[in-house]
């Protein structure tokens, strides 16, 4: 099913227009973005020197029953890919998430982009027995970074917005079997 992406900030409609379809079949899922408006950047000639600098797709999913443990797959607009198992260790005293980030070098993901005039589409899939971070139920949220053509002025949208300005808030992240039927 496709659905809308809306400011992660506040639950709004996104300042672009972002939707996301999502499917499962024979145990592969697939992320399909489309994403509207995009200044396709890209700080670094290496992507994610610094971790979400420029825009991108991303999918934070996991199955720890204590939402502790989790996927995040980011994919640069450029077609870039990355892949980090994510230990969300609570957060500090602004609010900011305490992460330790254990970068995947055995890709199970495959993506496609296809950037088009005003924006781009991103298909992502990946069996999901390889993101099972527990013996829980798959949670997952799906995202949109986009920085207008700029490092630090990000538009951030969500499927489930957060409420603040980072996605990584795994207590607002949906389970997966109420958006595929």
């Amino acid at each position: 099913m496709k659905y809308e992406l809306k400011n992660c900030k506040n639950g709004e409609a996104g300042v672009y227009p972002t939707t996301v379809d999502i499917s499962v079949k024979d145990g592969i899922i697939t992320f399909f973005f489309e994403c509207e408006k995009c200044e396709f950047f890209c700080p670094f000639t290496g992507y994610n020197k610094i971790h979400s600098a420029g825009d991108s797709c991303e999918i934070l999913i996991g199955s720890d029953p204590e939402r502790k443990v989790y996927y995040e797959i980011e994919i640069s607009a450029k077609g870039e890919l990355m892949i980090a198992k994510m230990t969300y260790n609570g957060a500090d005293e602004t609010g900011e998430p305490i992460l330790d980030i254990d970068f995947v070098d055995d890709c199970f993901v495959t993506a496609k982009v296809e950037p088009w005039k005003d924006g781009y589409t991103c298909l992502v899939s990946f069996p999901l027995e390889k993101i099972m971070s527990g013996d829980g139920e798959i949670y997952f949220n799906a995202q949109r970074l986009d920085t207008d053509g700029g490092r630090y002025d990000k538009h951030l949208w969500a499927l489930s917005p957060t409420m603040f300005p980072r996605f990584h808030r795994p207590w607002y992240f949906v389970y997966l079997k109420d958006y595929v039927k």
